[in-house]
Parts: C-alpha cells; sequence; structure tokens
C-alpha cells in the first residue's frame, strides 16, 4: 500500500466541472503552475496534454498553453507573462493554487481570469490565512480550501479577502465599501463581496455550490507581522538574497596588527585571473623585500614580488588554496633581515600621466583584493566608455572585517586612491558604498572627503549587497546584461582593499606584499585583522591563533568568508593575494549530499540574486544532463552560495554549479 501523502498545492478540477466552464468561451490560454513540494525528479507537467484533450472533447481549441516554475513568485512570473503572446486570448484559465490564479488575475486585468484547479488542503486549518508555500512574493495568499471559486469571483477569494469568509455573498455590514471588522492594527479590508460585484462579468453570475468545512482560524497576531517583514526584506536593496548570522563582533573592534613574519613564504606562480607568471629568480638567488621574482608578457597578468628577505631554496610544485591541484610556486626562507629592495619613487599625482599610472599599478603586481585577483591595471583601461566608478565598502560576507577596518584605518589612502582611479578613468563621479552595519566608517571617509566628485551611499545591510551586480543596480537602476561586464552599462567596481592597495603602489611605491587577512570563527583564541605577508602558509595562521579543537572533523577551516570562501584541504597552502580571512565553523549536523532529492519548495528561486532557478542545476546534475544548465543561464551564476544556504534538501548546490560549469 502506498502512504505516500501528495503534498502538492493542487489538482486539476473534475472534467465535468471543466467542461461546464468551456461550454460558452472560446480562446483560452492556458498558464500552468509546475507543481511545488514534491520530488523534483524531472520537469514534466501533464496539465497542458490533460486539458488539450478535454478541449477536444468538447470542440474547443487552446490558443496556448504555458508552463512555469512557481507561479506564485511574482517577480519572475511577471516578467514570463508579460513576454507571452496573449493579445487573441480573451480567456486565461489558471492551473495553481489560489496564490497563482489571485496573482494572474491583477496582472492580466482585461482578461477573463478562469480557475481550472482546487487547492488541496492539508490538516483542519483548511481557512488559514497564510500560504503553505513558505513566504510568497506577492501580497496574495491561499488558505487551501479544497474547492476554488476565483474563476467565479473574477480573482478576488471569498476565503481571504473577506474578514468573514463568507461564501454566499455580501453580509450588509460593509460601509464605504469597508468591512466592519478590524484587523489587529486596527485598519479594515475592502469588502471583498462589493468589489466581486463590481467586476463581476457574464460568465460569472452562475449559482455554484459550497463545501461545509470548518471555519475556525488561528491566532494572527503574531504571523502576520513576520510574514510581511520577510516578505519586505526579500525584496529590500534587490531580489533574493539572504540574512545570514553576521558573526563579525568577533574582529570587528580590533585594529590591524601585524602577523609574525614566517621562517619561509611559498609563493605560487598563479594568483590573479589572468596567464601565470614564470619565474624571474633561480635556486640560490638572495631577494630583497618588494624584489619582482615573477612576470609575464601577457596583458591579463600581475608580476609577483617577494614579500620577505632571504634565498629561493626552490623553485617546485606546492599546495594551492584555490586550484584543486600543486602550483609550481617559489619558495623563499626568510633571513628576517626585511631588506628593502630599492625603491624608486614615483613623481607627484599630478605630474603623472594615465599611462605611467597604469603601468605603475601593474608593475607591482596589483589586483582585486575581494577575492577575484582580477588584474587592476586592465580594469582600469575598459575598452568601452564609463562614467562612474563604484567602491565597494560593503564587505557583506559574514565574520570579515578586513574592509572595514582598512576604512576606518586608512581613509586618506582611500580617499587618494579614488583620485588616482579617476584621473586614469578621466570622469568626475564616484560613490562609496558602505552596508549600515558600518556607518562609523562611512561617517570617517565622509570627514575625511573634500573632493565634489566623490559621493556617498549607506546601504541596509545584506547579503550578497557586495556583488558587482547587485551594488550597479542599487545605486544607479542599470541592469548588467547576461554574460556582461559592470563595464557594458558604463561603471567600474572597486574594492576598498584595491583602491588602498592603488594608493600605495602609486604614491610610495610599494608592491603588493602583504594583505590584511580576517581570522576568527569557532575555537579561535586569537582573533583578528591582521597584515599577513604574501606566502606565508596557511598552517602558520592555524597554528597562532587556534586551538587544535578547529583541526579535528567536526570543523571546517575556510579561506574567505562562510557563504563563498573555499574549504581549506590542505594547510601547507599559503596566503595568496585573493585571501580575504580564514574562518573556522562548525560543520553542518546534516551533511550535505549531492544525490539527496530536491523537493521542489522553491526557496533556491525565491532568494537567488541572479533571478536564477538553481533547482534545475541539481535536477541536470542528478539526471546527467549538466548540458542542460546552459538553458537556464548557469554562466550568469555567482556562487554566491544563497541556494545552498537554505536549501530544505542539504544539497550541495553551488558544487553542483561549479562542477556544470565547466561541462
Amino acid at each position: 500500500m502506498d502512504t505516500k501523502v501528495d503534498y502538492t498545492k493542487f489538482k486539476l478540477k473534475p472534467e465535468s466541472e471543466l467542461s461546464s466552464l468551456i461550454s460558452d468561451i472560446d480562446n483560452v490560454f492556458v498558464i500552468a503552475c509546475n507543481k511545488c513540494y514534491k520530488e523534483f525528479t524531472d520537469n514534466k507537467n501533464e496539465a497542458c496534454s490533460e486539458l488539450a484533450n478535454i478541449f477536444a472533447k468538447n470542440n474547443k481549441k487552446i490558443t496556448g498553453c504555458a508552463e512555469l516554475d512557481f507561479l506564485c513568485n511574482s517577480h519572475l512570473s511577471s516578467k514570463k507573462i508579460n513576454k507571452l503572446n496573449l493579445s487573441e486570448a480573451k480567456n486565461v484559465a489558471v492551473v495553481s493554487c489560489g496564490i497563482g490564479i489571485q496573482f494572474v488575475a491583477g496582472l492580466l486585468e482585461n482578461k477573463n481570469i478562469l480557475a481550472f484547479a482546487d487547492s488541496i488542503p492539508h490538516g483542519n486549518n483548511t481557512t488559514a490565512l497564510t500560504s503553505f508555500h513558505g513566504i510568497s512574493l506577492n501580497n496574495k495568499k491561499c488558505a487551501a480550501c479544497a474547492q476554488c471559486y476565483l474563476n467565479l469571483t473574477d480573482g478576488i477569494c471569498p476565503i481571504i479577502d473577506c474578514s468573514k469568509s463568507l461564501l454566499n455573498g455580501s453580509c450588509g455590514g460593509a460601509k464605504n465599501g469597508k468591512c466592519e471588522v478590524k484587523l489587529a492594527d486596527g485598519t479594515t479590508k475592502d469588502c471583498a463581496w462589493e468589489n466581486i460585484y463590481k467586476s463581476f462579468k457574464s460568465t460569472n453570475n452562475n449559482d455554484f455550490t459550497v463545501q461545509i468545512r470548518n471555519y475556525s482560524k488561528p491566532e494572527l497576531t503574531l504571523t502576520n507581522p513576520l510574514t510581511e517583514i520577510n516578505k519586505t526584506n526579500r525584496q529590500q536593496n534587490f531580489y533574493g538574497g539572504i540574512y545570514p548570522d553576521e558573526n563579525k563582533h568577533q574582529t570587528k573592534n580590533m585594529p590591524i596588527t601585524n602577523f609574525p613574519d614566517p621562517e619561509l613564504v611559498v609563493i605560487p606562480l598563479s594568483q590573479h585571473t589572468g596567464t601565470p607568471c614564470e619565474p624571474i629568480v633561480k635556486v640560490g638567488d638572495k631577494v630583497k623585500v618588494g624584489q619582482k621574482i615573477g612576470d609575464s608578457k601577457s596583458y591579463i597578468t600581475a608580476p609577483l614580488h617577494s614579500s620577505v628577505s632571504g634565498e629561493v631554496i626552490s623553485i617546485e610544485e606546492r599546495p594551492h588554496p584555490l586550484i584543486e591541484k600543486n602550483i609550481i610556486s617559489i619558495v623563499i626562507k626568510n633571513d628576517f633581515k626585511n631588506e628593502i629592495y630599492s625603491i624608486i619613487q614615483n613623481k607627484t599625482l599630478d605630474n603623472l600621466s594615465k599611462e605611467e599610472l597604469l603601468d605603475i599599478i601593474r608593475e607591482k603586481g596589483i589586483v582585486g583584493l575581494g577575492g577575484a585577483a582580477f588584474p587592476a591595471h586592465v580594469k582600469l583601461k575598459p575598452p568601452k566608455p564609463v562614467d562612474t566608478l563604484i567602491i565597494n565598502g560593503c564587505e557583506c560576507e559574514a565574520h570579515l572585517n578586513c574592509d572595514y577596518r582598512i576604512m576606518l584605518e586608512n581613509t586618506k589612502e582611500i580617499i587618494n586612491g579614488i583620485k588616482i582611479i579617476l584621473k586614469i578613468l578621466n570622469i568626475q563621479k564616484a560613490i562609496i558604498a558602505v552596508e549600515d552595519n558600518k556607518s562609523d566608517a562611512l561617517e570617517k571617509l565622509k570627514a575625511e572627503n573634500t573632493d565634489n566628485r566623490i559621493e556617498f551611499a549607506s546601504l541596509k545591510t545584506k547579503y550578497p549587497q557586495g556583488a558587482e551586480r547587485m551594488l550597479i543596480k542599487k545605486l544607479l537602476n542599470r541592469e548588467v546584461p547576461v554574460g556582461g561586464l559592470p563595464l557594458d552599462v558604463g561603471t567600474i567596481v572597486s574594492n576598498i582593499s584595491t583602491v588602498t592597495a592603488i594608493n600605495d603602489a602609486v604614491i610610495s611605491a610599494i608592491p603588493l606584499i602583504e594583505r590584511i587577512v580576517c581570522v576568527s570563527g569557532e575555537n579561535c583564541q586569537k582573533p583578528g585583522n591582521y597584515r599577513v605577508k604574501i606566502g606565508t602558509l596557511i598552517k602558520n595562521i592555524i597554528d597562532h591563533c587556534f586551538s587544535p579543537e578547529s583541526k579535528n572533523n567536526n570543523y571546517l577551516i575556510k579561506m574567505g568568508g562562510p557563504m563563498m570562501g573555499r574549504d581549506l584541504i590542505n594547510f601547507e597552502s599559503p596566503v595568496i593575494k585573493g585571501t580575504t580571512g580564514i574562518v573556522a565553523i562548525k560543520k553542518n549536523e546534516a551533511e550535505f549530499d549531492k544525490n539527496r532529492k530536491c523537493i521542489k519548495c522553491g526557496r533556491c528561486v525565491d532568494v537567488c540574486p541572479m533571478e536564477l532557478y538553481p533547482l534545475q542545476y541539481v535536477l541536470n546534475s542528478q539526471s546527467n544532463t549538466p548540458a542542460e544548465s546552459k538553458k537556464y543561464d548557469i554562466k550568469s551564476c555567482i556562487e554566491c552560495g544563497c541556494c545552498e544556504y537554505i536549501c530544505s534538501s542539504k544539497i550541495p548546490i553551488v558544487k553542483i554549479i561549479k562542477q556544470d560549469k565547466l561541462s
């Protein structure tokens, strides 16, 4: 005996009822929701074929049929429906739970909306004023009453929209179009039945029968405010995103300090986007701090410099913290003399040309320090005109405080670095964007600035606010095209730490030989924001800062933050230019499994800031058809981890996406 419970939300109305609904109408376009809360094994939806058969039996023809995932997601579904060719369709039939039907009715006000499905009740709360789809991104709700009347009431639900949930018409208690019943917040609702009568169409004047149900309602004083808060948060600043525990308190108020100099440094020849460097030193050579030790003739590359003085003891393959294989690295034994390579002081900023500035930035090995490590001299020479520079001070990753401390302690250098970039780009506008959990840093930057080309923006804290596309959309209302770059919409985005490094390179002739690394997390005995020399072994940081318990199987050590950071497998790998943090986090009690079945709850779609459908990537991976993911714009995924963070089935979605991108 099959004891599985069907937790999907709706079922097609009986054939006899559907035949009655279409008896006097033609030109019907069907919008069918692909069911949620079911084991997600395929994209099959038989609604269109079933309805085509029913229509054929009644000598009717469907104008068209569109199948959409999560019709209740008004943000995404409205875009898809607006692209449909509905000009010839006088009637639109919706196969969905009540939320989807009401949403379509509100979106297509000039169409006759027909409810072709009934909701499936769960338990005894059949008149609950909350949706069973978690938090819908629109104001519509569905009580799963088991018999949908929306086709009779022109998309206005008598269960939800009437304060008294009356099914047989108005009660006579309405005044000036408002119900006599006051809600918990003291306001009143429009009389649903008055609105129904106003919008009745000729086909909606038939009598209809109802089922006897339990009309008791749960207490909503707690659930309603929570629902509204969550709906607001989902749309705040940008679509999607999440609010993970920040855990920034551990290092937020700790000034930047120097990490102890290591006995040796391991400098991989590949630690930036682009062509790896070739060594320009050999084993046995003596090198000094700041001396160039690796370079390439390629345009998209960044030279490497020694972070210590000492002797090159080997040039060999060593573990890399990001690349899952050994990489040719230059190993230097520190002599602790800190002898500085001869530095030629640059001219003043006013006397340096754009080309000279770009040459300095390249020669000093400056790359993006937010994690991407793209060579700065390439980014600052865009092939298209730009008009706005955005300085990213959001640092939305949990635990990390590198940029925050730099904003507090190197404020002057940041402002000066921005001026350098404005001169290179020859533009008149820069915006420094900082989340409101770092308001003191923003105020300090404002106080330091005297340049009217520089503006400031305080943004509500939300992850992943610091993603380029999110910032550009929020600050400039410009949409970076799929597969495009910020420069395609006239913008360049640069990280706070990168701007500071550019200032150091131009003003003080200091190459990128060290960076600020935030060390934090579980069992961290010496948390802090450390100035660490590039090439320092991660093992040194763990031994210095963490208790031995952090090395056991109950914990993960990540390079970067808990959301986008990379799990560190080999602690013999070094700090590189893109290392923002070393964070220890406790493993989830429920282990992630790429073979676990998706239940199609839709949460990953609700939180994806790129407006993608991550569950499709899981399906394609489990079906061994990863190439199909291209149809769902997998290349647009920024691997922020929101989908994986909220996944009910604990599926490692980001890992699947990374693998499928290579297919």
